[in-house]
């Protein structure tokens, strides 16, 4: 007789628990089975990430053995875009980026001051350009959340593409 009480308390325990948020009302109550624990939230990932550059300035073109010249002209801006973001989440996910990479971009860059640079295009290239303007971080973002089940669901995605700091030259066949 005095297994009977036991039991009946411990289910009361349990029941009490629950009713104060001490264990999760869905436990699995079979011997050897816990309540089901997942990972934290992951929040926001990035992939598909890559660097080019962008064009500030028309660039300059010239053919094998000509010397070309770009001017970086004080005073042009640009600015990091975030798509597919609701409002006020652009910042946000420019945040998370600049943690993810660990690098500091620039939400919006002007050019501080005037800038002119030469190159003389290769007797080896038939043709060669000169460009001047800023190098972007281009990467895919996620915002996703962590169901009871443990499966992970995206809630929102977009492209993001982030002016880095520093005007940039360069050059090629294109």
């Amino acid at each position: 007789m005095r297994l009977a009480p036991r039991i009946i308390t411990a289910g009361c325990a349990a029941v009490v628990l629950t009713g104060i948020g001490i264990a999760p009302a869905s436990a699995d109550t079979r011997e050897g089975v816990g309540p089901l624990v997942c990972p934290p939230d992951r929040g926001y990932d990035f992939s598909g990430s890559r660097n080019y550059y962008r064009d500030m300035e028309p660039r300059s073109g010239g053919d094998s053995g000509t010397t070309i010249s770009i001017t970086f002209h004080k005073g042009k801006t640009t600015t990091s875009t975030v798509g597919g973001a609701i409002s006020g989440e652009a910042k946000v996910v420019f945040a998370k980026a600049e943690a993810q990479f660990d690098y500091h971009f620039a939400w919006q860059w002007t050019n501080s001051s005037t800038y002119t640079w030469s190159w003389k295009v290769p007797d080896t290239m038939r043709h060669g350009y000169l460009h001047a303007g800023v190098k972007v971080k281009y990467t895919k973002w996620n915002y996703n959340e962590t169901r009871p089940d443990c499966t992970t669901r995206v809630i929102r995605s977009g492209e993001a593409r982030l002016v880095y700091e520093g005007r940039e030259t360069w050059h090629g066949t294109n």
